[in-house]
């Protein structure tokens, strides 16, 4: 086999094209396969002067009735070179950076430069983009070969290395949330993203960015839930649009520092090495519910923890078995079965985490706040709120986190206890005050 390196004007690769001197071999390429947004996302590629990634060509040389023919077959290239092709051929329109910022979801910082082409076709752009555009230079190998077969082996060999997976994609945004979730998560080939102790050690080492993934996901959760209390999708899709919209993250922030502090407290209170790795679900609700109790309650939680936790995963293991029982175990019915189907939805994380605070408050009893006089620790307040459906006992009507007050029913004054059983969801606003507390008392 014969390797030429050489580069080749846009304009000659169409040609060539147009005239059948360039093709495919159907009975080892696939198809196009390319999506319209891959294929604009190419050509802005172009026009911005970024590399193309290399074509291999099959310089095929072939005597017919006693002339020379000479063709050139594709190896690897094809979905770049169809691109090219549709485009000048008047296919699409390319993207404009702002105007079409929901599907094309371009960095800040490309925004802010020019882009005479967005929302052009070919035949739209300015002469001298045409002729940027069909001068340049690609980089082409063309292989020659005495058998033909070495050509497919070297598709195959090209096509064998893994492509990107989502993550690995996140990882090249720019931006403070890559930065964050790197920093976080680790990247070992990386010496300055080593990563936290609790995905190295807790959740162990994971290929191809999952622990990165994992953290992205559980982020998004942890802030979304602090900001004001919402739960979210934690989808692929779900967090590609979380890393677009968090360009600007701030790495330095409080909420930053606060994760930081909660993953401290899981390491050191279950990195005794006497269980085995977390899963992704567990890590989740260890980090929501480690960060409900870190403001209002005593340390009499801290040393509770790891065997509450171990008590939780022991009933969850036993519970698995009832499962085809016609009554299941509740452990599996309101957690385990929900981290097998639409695990990463809202609102079954929500129920999920719910069960998850429920069960492991009953575990640490009693916990002690750090004002038992009349407030309402964090954790009460989410077990009394999902108990009571978000509704307000007052109006009846849904209480948004950010309105939730919890109420004594029967009155502090009176000697009511800040307990569960004692607390009712109101709306600020709808907050029993005076008779009108006393006749709910009453009835």
């Amino acid at each position: 086999m014969e390797m030429t390196p050489t580069t080749m004007p846009v304009k000659d690769l169409l040609e060539l094209r147009s005239n059948k001197m360039l093709t495919v071999n159907p009975e080892y390429q696939r198809g196009a396969v390319w999506s319209t947004a891959q294929k604009k996302r190419l050509i802005d590629s172009v026009l911005r002067r970024y590399p193309i990634p290399l074509i291999y060509l099959h310089h095929i040389k072939t005597n017919v009735a006693g002339m020379q023919r000479e063709d050139l077959e594709v190896i690897d290239g094809q979905q770049r070179i169809n691109s090219l092709y549709e485009f000048k051929e008047g296919a699409f329109k390319l993207f404009d950076p702002i105007k079409d910022d929901e599907e094309a979801r371009f960095p800040n910082f490309l925004k802010e430069l020019p882009c005479p082409w967005g929302r052009c076709d070919f035949a739209s752009l300015s002469e001298d983009l045409k002729s940027e555009f069909l001068d340049t230079e690609l980089f082409v190998v063309k292989i020659s070969t005495a058998t033909p077969h070495e050509a497919r082996d070297l598709f195959i060999r090209l096509q064998s290395g893994l492509p990107l997976n989502a993550q690995e994609k996140r990882d090249a945004w720019p931006g403070g949330f890559t930065e964050f979730v790197l920093r976080f998560g680790g990247k070992p080939e990386i010496a300055r993203f080593p990563g936290h102790d609790f995905f190295t050690r807790l959740i162990g080492g994971s290929s191809r960015g999952k622990a990165r993934q994992l953290c992205a996901q559980i982020a998004m959760l942890f802030f979304e839930r602090r900001r004001d209390e919402n739960w979210t999708d934690i989808s692929t899709k779900s967090v590609d649009d979380y890393y677009y919209r968090n360009l600007d993250f701030d790495i330095s922030s409080p909420d930053v520092k606060r994760f930081s502090d909660v993953l401290d407290q899981i390491v050191f209170l279950l990195g005794d090495g006497k269980r085995r790795k977390l899963k992704g679900h567990e890590a989740i609700h260890l980090i929501l519910l480690v960060d409900s109790l870190l403001d209002d309650y005593t340390r009499s939680w801290q040393p509770k923890l790891a065997t509450a936790f171990d008590q939780f995963m022991y009933s969850v293991a036993r519970y698995k078995s009832t499962r085809y029982d016609p009554v299941p175990g509740e452990f599996w019915t309101n957690y385990d079965a929900r981290t097998r189907t639409d695990s990463d939805r809202a609102e079954t994380i929500r129920l999920r985490h719910n069960f998850f605070t429920e069960k492991m408050f009953g575990f640490m009893a009693p916990l002690q706040l750090k004002d038992p006089t009349r407030m309402y620790g964090q954790l009460e307040r989410e077990l009394i709120y999902f108990r009571d459906r978000k509704l307000c006992m007052v109006c009846k009507t849904e209480v948004p986190w950010s309105e939730l007050d919890i109420h004594h029913l029967k009155p502090h004054s009176d000697g009511g206890p800040t307990s569960l059983e004692n607390g009712r969801v109101v709306h600020r606003h709808c907050h029993p005050k005076g008779q009108i507390a006393q006749a709910y008392v009453s009835s």
